[in-house]
């Protein structure tokens, strides 16, 4: 009985982990957009369409990358990069 026991506790800890892993990955997906929306923040319609051809390639990027980890950090340092360098904007925090 004790065996039966600790499967359903098992069971139950694996349930916990998958419901927070989840909720922590909607989390980081929304702390990713609005920073992005906040370095986007444009003023030109030339502008505009560049953030949203950035956007559109962010959700392309989750989408492959959703289940690889370290290949999704890659991807989106590069989108980082790519968006500052066409922002003019520096990498570096400000002093």
């Amino acid at each position: 009985m004790s065996k039966f026991v600790e499967t359903l506790r098992l069971k139950e800890l694996a349930e916990e982990d998958i419901y927070f892993a989840k909720r922590d990955q909607e989390l980081i997906r929304a702390l990713h957009k609005k920073r992005l929306a906040e370095l986007v923040a444009a003023d030109t319609s030339k502008e505009k369409k560049l953030a949203r051809s950035f956007e559109k390639h962010y959700r392309k990027i989750n989408r492959c990358c959703q289940k690889k980890p370290l290949k999704l950090i890659r991807a989106l340092r590069r989108l980082i990069d790519r968006i500052l360098a066409a922002f003019h904007l520096s990498g570096k925090p400000s002093e």
